[in-house]
């Protein structure tokens, strides 16, 4: 009967171990605190405090609302900035990160990325009269990028142009790096279609006033956007995978950034 206990012993092990993984579950802790907290950094249409209320609002917000919904759970949105948002994460201040997160190798040794919702890259902008005139005059100590503290846009001139100079700015305005090329405090921007898009729309003589050394069909390091959980998170990880999948195949992520794009083009 040897054979028969080791098999009890060895069930109520497996039994012991599920439970306790079940216990330690993101989603099962969620659930039963009846609230998800997801972290977040302004950006503007996909998600940002509204100016009149101060309450979040965009797609990624929709899109956190609807996963609290599908987990029977409200939803608490934790502000954070560019800069602490990998860190409040790792620091268990929020569950997950829903914002435009680019999905780099070096943010994924600290965090789990699911799989991106979108793409995006960069172009690089210059003042109108700016001497510079193609992306191959940029490697020089001459050139200046500006780039918000945290964000990619700061880290990544230093590895496509190793001889520029970097300028780094703290803040969550958006609009901080491009004032500084329009100002001369800087050469160049690196920065994607989408927030060009709002700050044309935004001010419309922004188009005159600066060039682009290149275009949507030629990005600089296209990298996906994606949310982000702490590397323990699989169950969180593979249901948030199976939920952006669902949206992007029925059109639902799509429609919704369309909405928010027209509906900030239509407040400026």
């Amino acid at each position: 009967m040897k054979w028969f206990s080791t098999a009890v012993l060895a069930l109520a092990l497996s039994v012991a171990s599920l439970a306790a993984h079940a216990a330690d579950d993101l989603i099962a802790r969620i659930q039963s605190a009846g609230v998800l907290r997801v972290g977040m950094a302004p950006s503007p249409s996909d998600q940002s405090p509204n100016p009149a209320t101060g309450v979040y609002e965009g797609y990624n917000v929709e899109m956190a609302e609807e996963v609290a919904k599908i987990m029977g759970v409200k939803l608490e949105i934790v502000d954070a900035t560019w800069a602490t948002l990998v860190s409040g994460l790792v620091a268990e201040q929020y569950d997950v990160v829903f914002a435009n997160l680019f999905a780099t190798p070096e943010r994924a040794l600290v965090v789990s990325f699911t799989q991106p919702y979108a793409f995006n890259g960069f172009m690089v902008m210059v003042a109108a009269d700016s001497p510079l005139d193609s992306l191959d005059d940029l490697n020089s100590p001459d050139v200046t990028f500006v780039g918000m503290s945290g964000s990619v846009e700061s880290i990544f001139p230093a590895e496509l142009y190793p001889n520029a100079k970097i300028s780094v700015l703290v803040g969550e305005n958006v609009a901080a790096p491009t004032q500084d090329v329009l100002a001369g405090r800087a050469t160049a921007h690196m920065i994607d279609p989408t927030t060009f898009t709002i700050l044309k729309a935004q001010n419309p003589e922004l188009a005159s006033k600066v060039k682009l050394l290149n275009g949507e069909d030629n990005l600089l390091k296209p990298v996906g956007l994606s949310y982000a959980v702490r590397p323990s998170d699989l169950h969180m990880l593979n249901f948030l995978n199976v939920y952006i999948q669902d949206r992007i195949n029925n059109g639902t992520y799509k429609a919704l950034r369309e909405k928010w794009f027209t509906k900030l083009g239509q407040a400026q």
